[in-house]
């Protein structure tokens, strides 16, 4: 069994969006499960950056202080990294960071609905995932948040609000399990594919919508064959340095 490490950063993030991105998370396991895929993401505690790292970034809902990408990627590599020098016998050389704000680097903006799904940065060997669950909220997901939040908000107009809620959330596990199996399918060495499948990019999100939970047979076939021979080499690996 190959692992991939699992950890988020709590900086931003809601309790009930937490629990959903768990949720989703266990259905990636149950998916590779169901997949026959040697393949599970195994959790490896959460994150807390320091305001000191953030940064002014111009988005298009307006100027924000978020946590620049390259100190994402240094904290989730010195992350894996430790775990990897723990040397359990866990197989592992991949980490996805999830993270509930925008993705932003020093030098620019990237846009989500043009450039890409998340990112991925490759340290001697180790390979880091980093994955915005921000595109992937609703704004009337975010109201119906806001409006449980408030304690100025009548009864009645929060039972509303928590009928509605129940219903984005599903919505937006949906995006988010989409939007990890397409990194799992980068990080595997998948590029992305026109058939119906997790593989091909959305240009809106109603195409997001519109994409299945599955990789075409194409796809699905690379990618077992890459898990396989990952798995062996970091098998060979670990038996050269005994």
């Amino acid at each position: 069994m190959e692992f991939i490490g699992f950890t988020y950063v709590t900086n931003f993030l809601e309790n009930t969006l937490r629990n959903a991105m768990f949720e989703v998370i266990d259905e990636a396991n149950k998916l590779f499960r169901d997949w026959g895929l040697r393949l599970r993401f195994i959790y490896l505690d959460s994150l807390t950056l320091e305001p000191g790292y953030l940064i002014n970034v111009k988005t298009p809902e307006g100027t924000m202080r978020l946590y620049p990408l390259e100190v994402l990627v240094d904290f989730l590599d010195y992350r894996l990294k430790s775990e990897i020098e723990k040397n359990d016998g866990i197989k592992m050389n991949k980490i996805l960071g999830l993270i509930s704000f925008p993705l932003a680097s020093r030098s620019r903006y990237f846009d989500f609905y043009e450039s890409f799904l998340g990112f991925q940065a490759e340290r001697l060997g180790r390979r880091i995932l980093v994955l915005s669950m921000r595109p992937f909220e609703s704004d009337v997901l975010r109201m119906a948040l806001r409006t449980l939040e408030s304690p100025h908000v009548e009864d009645d107009v929060k039972r509303l609000a928590g009928r509605i809620l129940s219903h984005e959330l599903e919505a937006f596990k949906r995006r988010l399990l989409k939007g990890i199996l397409h990194e799992v399918g980068h990080a595997f060495g998948l590029e992305h594919c026109p058939n119906p499948c997790v593989m091909n990019p959305p240009a809106t999100m109603e195409e997001w919508d519109s994409r299945p939970v599955v990789f075409c047979n194409s796809c699905f076939t690379n990618l077992k064959r890459a898990v396989e021979e990952h798995r062996l080499s970091l098998k060979l690996e670990k038996a050269d340095g005994k």
